[in-house]
């Protein structure tokens, strides 16, 4: 392998990893609601700006920076819960499926949190947070390591093993788990769901904020990176929408995939790289690569 073909690669598991972390997000509200929660692009910008803030107008450090963001996207997206989900569900009746819906409350809150984004000044021009380390790169053979590369993927990794000792070590992991597969038995046992469908949205948030603040180093920032939302959803698929590991792997595989298309056809298919991919796997594997049976729903 050469150098390039190798620092390429690298490259491509950073990203990688904060994919992950954004289709994570998605397929926790996904299996919450079974609706596709397309504001998560829009939630990573205000986690990035949010960091911007801090770093630009106060002296406070970035590890600092992290529970701050973790904690207003959290509240993004419990509000949006209470405020946008509840009502939808409450007026709905039992022979509605509240689907479309939530999904276009969604688009909503994408729009809403772009346009406030938007009237704020500093976002006017491209701007982009600085590295998360400094210092000289890593040597391992012939390959250089960038330190900030590097301590994205650290970061990205400790944040899943934390969601997933959370999820399957902890009392509330388990209720959120058990209101996510079987709301009607899990409110039977006593687990109150509609809490724990405010904690999944304001979980999701946390983990969209965070990618901001792990992703900005590495793009512009505008009002407009909630585009990214594709790649993760890319990332999505290809894991499949119902396996939260599935996910994981669907992260870092499109990451390390779209560089090695950008590096042998040229950095301008980069852009339509994800696209190509979902039709791929939704042609050959509707489900996902890890993802179960195929199950067909009337909305």
């Amino acid at each position: 392998m050469s150098t390039t073909l190798a620092l390429i690669i690298i490259s491509g598991i950073a990203t990688g990893s904060v994919y992950a972390l954004i289709a994570l997000s998605i397929v926790i509200v996904y299996k919450s609601s079974e609706a596709v929660n397309f504001a998560a692009g829009e939630v990573v910008m205000v986690g990035a700006y949010i960091a911007l803030f801090f770093i630009v107008s106060t002296s406070v450090p970035y590890w600092l920076i992290f529970p701050i963001v973790a904690i207003g996207t959290f509240a993004i997206g419990a509000a949006f819960e209470r405020a946008a989900i509840v009502p939808i569900i409450r007026r709905m009746s039992a022979r509605e499926n509240p689907l479309i819906p939530i999904v276009i409350a969604t688009f909503g809150l994408s729009l809403m949190l772009k346009g406030i984004v938007r009237v704020i000044p500093y976002t006017e021009q491209v701007r982009s947070l600085p590295p998360l380390v400094r210092g000289a790169p890593i040597r391992i053979g012939d390959v250089m390591i960038l330190r900030a590369d590097l301590a994205i993927v650290v970061i990205s990794v400790l944040f899943i093993l934390g969601f997933w000792i959370f999820f399957t070590r902890t009392l509330l992991g388990r209720a959120l788990q058990a209101s996510s597969q079987n709301p009607l038995c899990a409110q039977l046992s006593g687990i109150p769901v509609a809490r724990m469908r405010m904690i999944v949205w304001g979980i999701a948030g946390l983990m969209a904020g965070v990618c901001g603040v792990l992703v900005g180093p590495k793009l512009g920032l505008t009002p407009d990176m909630g585009g990214v939302i594709m790649v993760a959803l890319a990332a999505a698929v290809i894991g499949g929408f119902s396996n939260l590991p599935g996910s994981i792997v669907g992260g870092f595989t499109i990451g390390v995939l779209q560089n090695l298309i950008g590096y042998w056809f040229g950095s301008e298919t980069i852009a339509v790289a994800p696209f190509i991919m979902i039709m791929v796997v939704l042609v050959l594997r509707p489900q996902g690569l890890f993802g179960g049976p195929v199950h067909v729903k009337k909305v």
